[in-house]
């Protein structure tokens, strides 16, 4: 996992894209884009199905 792809974990807190974004000094794109990837590799379509798997992982 990218440092951004780490970053755009504060999702399990339910931030949105741009308070994660704001965080970390980066748009709410990138975010986003940065999400697509988690999404990818987790195998999952969505924030809370990929908080779900990240957790069963032991990755959260």
């Amino acid at each position: 996992m990218t440092a951004g792809e780490a970053a755009s974990t504060q999702v399990e807190f339910g931030l949105s894209n741009e308070a994660v974004g704001t965080a970390h000094a980066i748009s709410a794109g990138t975010v986003k884009w940065h999400l697509g990837n988690v999404f990818g590799k987790l195998g999952v379509g969505n924030r809370t199905r990929a908080v779900t798997v990240a957790r069963e992982l032991g990755c959260l």
